[in-house]
């Protein structure tokens, strides 16, 4: 009789050549592909730069000073005490001065914007505007300011000229206390800017034609808006908008100074006297910080003006502010 081999022990006395040859296959698969992944350029991580990924997320100065002026208002309008508008409005103040010393092309409507929100504080406390508007003069920052010749020569004649202005409605308003220490204020600051170029030629004039003074004594038609407005408010505005034309200039400077590109052309004027050209050093040698400050300081000037013609009656609210040659 033929012996029959147990299956069981045949397939075990019997290598299982497949099963080896499957595994193999696979062990020399993933060998190539571990090692076409380590040697693929997709496959190598680039190096991690120390504060890089920090550098892309962090705001720039302009950034971090316009969102902060945008949740203000954001906190302004959804508050729900006079507390918090408060807060609000206190905090606008500063970030649109931010914004108009730090942000390219909007030193207008950061400063114009601060005067806006002083006003507006002044309303929710129920304190005097005029002294709210005068007390952010930045008086005692004009000796460091870092103005130019031509900067401070031009704020100059505009405080000088409204000193002047307001002085003469004064007296023809009875000699208001109020209106008296607004003139004094503006010589006062004129004087300052003044003694900040002692070489400098005086561009005060002292006395300015008063024939639109006499002929609108109380009210008249702004310009630039075709709204009416109180005269003294009028005088004030003007003198904001004089500072902000004195100061396009030194945008064009900051901006050249942020990309360092300081061969740009930052002249505001066809002028080629000997003060312009001084002063045109002055401001392309400026540092970038150095703009920011005087920047800033023309910014409170603005916004303390301006504010004011608030006080005064000047219309306040942003189509009346925010012209076009003030956007």
């Amino acid at each position: 009789m033929q012996t029959v081999p147990d299956p069981i022990q045949l397939a075990a006395a019997t290598p299982n050549y497949n099963r080896v040859t499957r595994g193999l296959v696979a062990g020399i698969v993933g060998l190539v592909v571990l090692l076409a992944s380590s040697c693929s350029p997709a496959g190598i991580s680039s190096p991690r730069l120390e504060g890089r990924a920090e550098q892309e997320t962090e705001l720039s100065p302009c950034e971090a000073a316009y969102q902060g002026a945008q949740q203000d208002q954001k906190n302004f309008d959804s508050a729900i005490s006079t507390v918090q508008r408060a807060q609000a409005s206190r905090s606008a103040q500063q970030h649109w001065i931010d914004v108009a010393a730090n942000c390219t092309g909007r030193f207008a409507q950061g400063s114009l914007n601060s005067a806006l929100a002083t006003y507006q504080l002044s309303q929710i406390e129920g304190s005097t505007a005029l002294s709210d508007a005068l007390a952010v003069l930045p008086s005692s920052e004009i000796a460091t300011s870092k103005l130019s010749t031509t900067e401070a020569s031009a704020i100059a004649l505009a405080e000088d000229r409204a000193g002047f202005g307001i002085e003469v409605l004064a007296a023809r308003s009875g000699a208001s206390a109020d209106l008296l220490a607004l003139s004094d204020n503006h010589k006062s600051l004129a004087q300052s800017l003044v003694s900040l170029h002692p070489e400098a030629n005086d561009p005060r004039e002292k006395i300015y034609s008063v024939q639109q003074l006499l002929a609108h004594p109380d009210t008249v038609t702004d310009s630039a808006t075709g709204l009416n407005t109180t005269t003294t408010g009028q005088i004030e505005m003007d003198t904001a908008r004089a500072v902000i034309e004195a100061m396009s200039s030194s945008e064009d400077v900051t901006s050249s100074a942020n990309t360092e590109d300081k061969n740009a052309d930052s002249s505001a004027s066809s002028s080629s006297s000997t003060d312009s050209d001084s002063s045109d050093t002055q401001t392309n040698n400026r540092s970038t910080a150095e703009n920011i400050q005087a920047l800033t300081v023309a910014a409170r000037i603005v916004a303390s003006r301006a504010s004011t013609a608030f006080a005064l009656g000047f219309p306040a609210f942003d189509a009346a502010v925010l012209t076009e040659t003030t956007k």
